[in-house]
């Protein structure tokens, strides 16, 4: 899968990504696809629409943007969204909690919100049409 890496990503969480076969972009690349490209951090449907163009997946730590595609009931299709969830108290833990994901879930499900918290994984369908 190639996944946009949004928000506050370590470089260990990408490099992580990157040891289970994925492949990971960033803004920069999307932004040569639209005339404002300061519209892909604050506007979530101008994001979605540039991914589903692009055939990619959504890394983020920006909960707010997950709770503006809720929100909205934008619609993902063909998508699926990683939210990644940091402990502050605790440095350097995104790596882990990739690869717990990938140890849980080894095959990720299009439509679905993967939220990673520093305990766990939860799953929920993203909102629109199936």
């Amino acid at each position: 899968m190639h996944f946009l890496a949004h928000g506050t990503v370590t470089p260990e969480a990408l490099a992580a990504l990157q040891r289970h076969g994925h492949t990971v972009h960033n803004t920069l690349e999307l932004s040569a696809d639209t005339d404002a490209p300061a519209e892909l951090l604050t506007q979530p449907r101008a994001l979605l629409k540039l991914l589903v163009q692009h055939q990619w997946q959504l890394f983020t730590t920006d909960a707010d943007l997950v709770h503006a595609i809720y929100e909205e009931q934008l619609e993902f299709p063909g998508g699926l969204i990683v939210l990644l969830l940091d402990d502050p108290a605790v440095l350097h833990d995104q790596a882990p909690a990739v690869e717990r994901l990938f140890a849980r879930y080894s095959r990720l499900t299009i439509r679905r919100l993967y939220t990673i918290t520093p305990s766990r994984v939860k799953i929920r369908q993203l909102p629109g049409r199936p």
